[in-house]
């Protein structure tokens, strides 16, 4: 048994030898084709495109911003100055009205019955004042025939002078009995818009007291705004330095603009300065005054002011695209000559509709990253693709302070020039455009160096 067993393992044991001399020299093969072939490598991914633009550079007016206010020139509350019953209201509510229009009427029946009171009392007066002349001339003759005594004449003179007096005080009253039949009707003291009717037609009115409606002038219009005292102080100094001429001579340009608007279309002047300043709020107030002849500008509106300050500098222009803002300030990212980014801390000047001024932190050579910023990491490199320096805005609104260096003739309108850096700053062409304030806090462009300076200070 013991032997049967024997021979049937031998005879299995030689049954799989066969077996696994085959797979081996199958497999052998392919796994000596594995090892012949290369090794997987990472290949890093290309650089990421960005694109970049030399920053723009231009003469620029520097200015200040404010916020301010817009008020009528004129507000007139419209009261009665007699009682009575509203007999008429004469215009519809909100329209623009004349100096002079007819706007209320109050019951006249009364004043008119007044009024011919008066004039009867006139001739009353009239008459006893002639026969007061009439008796003071006969005792005047009989005195000079001693048929009257001194006594009597001076009697009859004192009444024609107390007649002289009645008749005095009843023209008197005639003239408040016509000037309160006048007042009945009440007529625009000014033009302006008037608001709503505060009183309707029957109800009595009372004078002084009762407000019957408001007339605002608009044409033209005040915008109210503050002044800093360290802006003021700054103001001070470049008049002193004669840097800024007086602005009682040379009222500064005042430019603005509302909410909905892009720039600052709106034209006017400074005409009014406080003399103190507030020692609550350390500001001062200023008032600059807009014709407003399309009526664009009501009262009460919430307003953005700017004002040149100055002379023009070169200053550095990029898209205001390109510039971001982290914990440490505001940046740009810039490419440079190994195409490695570099991240650059920038100081803000003012803004010149969708271009940013770069005070400092970077040159007029400088590759700025104005595309593409999310793929751009400080220290990696990246693929730059040149793009076209940016050129000065075209809107008119934005370019209000922007004085052209070219004649109007030979260039569009609202078009800046580009400073030619081959030619000295005093060959531009003078251009009559904004009066610039001084030199504060930088918010405005231009592109004449040649423009006078100007200043809200005292």
């Amino acid at each position: 048994m013991m032997q049967k067993r024997g021979d049937d393992a031998g005879r299995l044991s030689r049954g799989r030898l066969p077996t696994f001399v085959g797979l081996t020299l199958l497999v052998l093969p392919a796994l000596l084709a594995g090892g012949c072939r290369p090794n997987n490598q990472f290949v890093p991914p290309p650089p990421p495109k960005v694109t970049v633009a030399k920053p723009l550079r231009q003469d620029v007016l520097d200015s200040i911003d404010f916020t301010g206010t817009t008020r009528a020139m004129a507000t007139v509350e419209l009261r009665t100055r007699v009682d009575g019953y509203l007999e008429k209201i004469a215009f519809t509510d909100g329209v623009t009205v004349n100096a002079g229009d007819l706007l209320f009427v109050i019951e006249k029946a009364p004043y008119q019955a007044a009024l011919e009171a008066a004039k009867a009392s006139v001739q009353k007066a009239e008459a006893a004042l002639q026969l007061s002349d009439a008796n003071l001339a006969r005792t005047k003759q009989l005195v000079e025939s001693n048929s009257a005594s001194q006594q009597q004449l001076d009697v009859d003179a004192a009444q024609r002078a107390s007649s002289a007096a009645d008749l005095a005080s009843a023209k008197a009253a005639l003239k408040q009995a016509e000037l309160n039949l006048g007042y009945t009707e009440i007529r625009a003291p000014i033009a302006g818009r008037i608001g709503r009717h505060l009183v309707d037609f029957g109800n009595l009115v009372h004078a002084e007291t009762s407000l019957l409606g408001i007339i605002e002038s608009v044409q033209p219009i005040y915008a109210y705004f503050n002044v800093s005292e360290r802006d003021l102080l700054r103001f001070m100094e470049m008049m002193r330095e004669h840097k800024l001429p007086d602005p009682t001579q040379n009222p500064p340009t005042i430019y603005l603009g509302l909410e909905n608007e892009r720039g600052y279309p709106h034209e006017g002047r400074l005409d009014f300065r406080q003399l103190g300043v507030d020692p609550g709020t350390g500001t001062i107030e200023r008032r600059a005054v807009y014709e407003n002849g399309d009526q664009k500008l009501i009262p009460g509106l919430n307003v953005r002011l700017r004002a040149g300050i100055g002379e023009p500098q070169p200053k550095l222009l990029v898209e205001r695209r390109a510039v971001g803002t982290d914990q440490r300030g505001d940046f740009l990212l810039v490419v440079n000559e190994k195409n490695i980014v570099e991240y650059r801390n920038v100081r803000l000047g003012i803004a010149v509709g969708d271009l940013q001024v770069i005070e400092e932190g970077v040159g007029p050579d400088d590759r700025v990253v104005v595309n593409g910023l999310q793929r751009a990491r400080p220290g990696a490199q990246v693929d730059p693709q040149a793009a076209e320096t940016p050129k000065p805005p075209q809107d008119d609104a934005v370019e209000r302070l922007l004085a052209p260096t070219t004649p109007a003739a030979s260039m569009p309108s609202g078009t800046a020039k580009p400073v030619d850096t081959a030619k000295p700053a005093d060959t531009a062409k003078p251009a009559d455009t904004a009066k610039p304030l001084g030199t504060a806090q930088p918010t405005s462009t231009s592109t004449s160096p040649s423009r006078r300076t100007e200043s809200v200070s005292e």
